[in-house]
C-alpha cells in the first residue's frame, strides 16, 4: 500500500503559528465560556460525587451560587443551565451575555448576603470577565421567534397543567393508594411539571409510573420550547423582492467596476443595501460563512461605510464574512479584514495579441489547421432559435456527462436555456455542420474588456479546439473596439511563491502543493500562458483569522 506524501516540514510550524495567532485573537471568548462551563460542571458533580449532609461545604467557595441549599435536582438543573449558557457565550450570543449576567449578579448577591464574602470570589470574577469582554458578545436572537416560542411555551405548559390535574383528578384509587381533591392534583402537577418531583407519591401501578413520566416530558418540551426561541440567530430572508433584484440591477448598471459584476445579480444571490439605497452587497450564506461576490456596488466615497455596516450587520446575525475576489483591498485592511491570495487573473491585451501573439508558430498552425479542414466558427445573437438551444443544450449535457465534471455557481453561471438564450453564443461545426464546441460572452463592467462564461465540447474534438475559439474570439472583439479580454481565474497561481508572501499564503502553498489534485490547478495556468496575458492577483478578504479560514474553507464547496 503506497504511503501518503510527507507534508513538508515548513507546513506543520506555519500552521501552529496560525492557530497561536487565533488562539491570542479570541481567547477572551474562549476563556470566559470555559469559566461559565467549569461553573456549571462543578454543582453537576458535586451531586453525583458529594454527599450535601457529610460535606456541606465542599466546593463552596467555587459554586456560583449555593445550590446546595435547595436540593439535589435544582443543583444539577442550575449547573446544566450553566453549561448551556457556555456553548452559546461561545458562539457570542447576546441574550446568553445576559443571562449569565442575571445569574451571576443574584450569585454574588446571595454569597455577600447569607453567606461568608468569599464564597462570591469565583461568580464575582465570572461577572468581571463578562462586563469587560461584553463587546464580545454581540450576536443577536430574533425577537419574533423569542415571541413566537414563548407563547409555544405558555400554551404547552396550560395545556400540560389541565393535562395534570384532569389526570390526577381521575385516577382510581388504587395507583396512588388515596384519592386527589382539586388543589392536591394542581399541587402535584406543578411540583411535577417543574421537576421539583413528588418523592412522597408511591406507584402502584405501571399506569401510574407512566403518568407521572409523561408529565415530566411535558415540563421538558416547554423549557425546549423557551431555549430553542431565546438563543434563535436572527433569520434571514433568501428570496429576493423584484423590487429589490430592480435596484440592485440598476445601481449595478450605473456603478458596476469588475468583470464578476454580472453574477451579483443571479437568482443565487441575497442583498445587502446600504441606508442610502445607492449601494448594496451581493451575498450568500452557507454554514453560518457570509461570501460575497467582490465589492459592494455603489458611489466610491461610500463603499467604506456599505462595507463596515455589512460586517456589523452579519456579526450581529452570527456570521463570519468572506469577500471572494475583491479590489479595493485598502478597505477591508482598515477594517481589519485579513487577506489571502487565492490566484492570478488573465487578462489578454488585444493590441498584444492581435499582433504579436497571433502570429506565433502554435497560433498559426491552430488556425491553418481549423480553416484547412472545414471547421466554421459563428457567433450568434440573441435571440437565439430553439433549433440553436437545442444543439448547444445537447453539447453541455455531453460535457457534463464526462467524469469530474459539474455545473458551479456564485462566480460563474450553470446551463440554462432561459440564461444562454440570452447572451451571444460562439459556436464551432465541423465541415458537416454538427455543433462541437460552444462559449457564451458576457457582459464585464469593466470599460473595454470582453468576457465569457461557459466552454463546453464534446469529447472527440481535435486538439486545440478551445485555443481555437478563443483566439477566433478576441480577433473579433478587438475589431469591434474592445482593448482586453478576460481568461478567467487561475488558482493558487503564484500562491505563496514570493519570499515577502504572509503566513496564511505561504501556508496554503506548502498544502495545495502536497496535494495530488493541485496539478489540475497548475495545468489551468499553463492552459493561459500561451496567450500572453496579463497577471493581475486576485483575493479572498476574511474575518476570523485562521480559525475562521477553516470555517470558510469547509463552507467554500458548498457555494462554488
Amino acid at each position: 500500500m503506497d504511503s501518503l506524501p510527507t507534508p513538508p516540514p515548513g507546513l506543520a510550524v506555519t500552521w501552529r503559528r496560525l492557530l497561536w495567532e487565533a488562539i491570542k485573537r479570541e481567547w477572551p471568548v474562549w476563556f470566559t465560556s470555559l469559566v461559565i462551563l467549569a461553573n456549571g460542571l462543578l454543582p453537576i458533580f458535586q451531586t453525583l460525587l458529594t454527599r450535601f449532609r457529610e460535606h456541606p461545604v465542599l466546593f463552596n467557595t467555587v459554586l456560583p451560587f449555593g445550590a446546595f441549599h435547595v436540593g439535589r435536582s435544582l443543583t444539577v438543573a442550575i449547573g446544566f443551565v450553566l453549561v448551556y449558557l457556555s456553548f452559546h457565550l461561545l458562539q457570542r450570543r447576546r441574550v446568553a451575555w445576559w443571562l449569565a449576567i442575571v445569574s451571576l449578579s443574584l450569585a454574588l448577591i446571595t454569597h455577600l448576603v447569607f453567606q461568608h464574602w468569599y464564597e462570591a470570589l469565583a461568580p464575582a470574577v465570572a461577572l468581571a470577565l463578562l462586563v469587560i469582554f461584553r463587546k464580545r458578545f454581540s450576536v443577536r436572537t430574533e425577537r419574533q421567534s423569542i415571541t413566537r416560542g414563548l407563547a409555544l411555551s405558555i400554551f404547552v405548559v396550560v395545556f400540560a397543567i389541565v393535562y395534570g390535574v384532569v389526570g390526577f383528578s381521575f385516577l382510581d384509587y388504587r395507583d396512588f393508594g388515596f384519592d386527589f381533591s382539586f388543589g392536591e392534583a394542581l399541587y402535584r402537577t406543578l411540583r411535577q411539571l417543574f421537576f421539583v418531583q413528588n418523592t412522597d407519591l408511591v406507584t402502584h401501578s405501571r399506569y401510574a409510573r407512566w403518568f407521572l413520566d409523561s408529565l415530566n416530558v411535558m415540563g421538558g418540551l416547554a423549557l425546549a420550547f423557551v431555549a430553542y426561541s431565546i438563543f434563535r440567530p436572527v433569520v434571514y430572508r433568501l428570496q429576493v423582492l423584484p423590487r429589490e433584484a430592480a435596484e440592485a440591477r440598476a445601481i449595478l448598471a450605473k456603478y458596476g467596476r469588475s468583470s464578476y459584476d454580472y453574477f451579483k445579480v443571479w437568482p443565487d444571490k441575497s442583498y445587502f443595501f446600504s441606508d442610502t439605497r445607492k449601494s448594496f452587497v451581493s451575498y450568500k450564506t452557507v454554514l453560518s460563512v457570509v461570501f460575497s461576490l467582490g465589492d459592494p456596488v455603489g458611489p466610491e466615497d461610500e463603499l467604506e461605510k456599505t462595507t463596515s455596516s455589512f460586517l456589523r450587520y452579519c456579526s450581529d446575525n452570527g456570521w463570519l464574512v468572506a469577500f471572494l475576489i475583491p479590489d479595493m483591498l485598502p478597505i477591508y485592511e482598515r477594517l481589519g479584514l485579513s487577506e489571502l491570495k487565492i490566484g492570478k487573473e488573465a487578462i489578454v491585451d488585444l493590441d498584444h495579441f492581435s499582433s504579436d501573439t497571433i502570429n506565433t508558430k502554435y497560433f498559426r498552425k491552430i488556425k491553418r489547421r481549423f480553416e484547412t479542414r472545414g471547421y466554421k466558427l459563428v457567433r450568434y445573437k440573441p435571440p437565439h432559435s430553439a433549433t440553436l438551444l437545442d444543439e448547444v443544450e445537447e453539447v453541455s449535457k455531453r460535457w457534463l456527462s464526462e467524469p469530474g465534471r459539474r455545473e458551479f455557481g456564485f462566480i460563474q453561471g450553470s446551463f440554462s436555456r432561459g440564461y444562454v438564450a440570452t447572451t451571444p453564443l460562439v459556436v464551432l461545426r465541423d465541415s458537416t455542420g454538427r455543433p462541437l464546441a460552444f462559449v457564451n460572452e458576457i457582459p464585464s463592467y469593466r470599460p473595454g474588456e470582453g468576457n465569457f462564461d461557459m466552454m463546453r465540447h464534446v469529447a472527440e474534438v481535435p486538439p486545440g479546439t478551445m485555443d481555437y475559439i478563443f483566439t477566433e474570439l478576441m480577433l473579433a472583439l478587438k475589431q469591434e473596439g474592445y482593448r482586453s479580454f478576460d481568461l478567467g481565474l487561475a488558482p493558487f497561481a503564484g500562491v505563496g511563491e514570493r519570499p515577502e508572501a504572509p503566513m496564511g499564503e505561504r501556508a496554503v502553498h506548502l498544502l495545495f502543493n502536497t496535494l495530488f489534485w493541485f496539478v489540475s490547478y497548475k495545468g489551468m495556468r499553463n492552459y493561459k500562458v500561451k496567450f500572453e496575458p496579463n497577471w493581475e492577483d486576485r483575493f479572498i478578504v476574511y474575518q476570523g483569522g485562521p480559525i475562521g479560514l477553516v470555517r470558510i474553507a469547509l463552507a467554500i464547496g458548498r457555494v462554488l
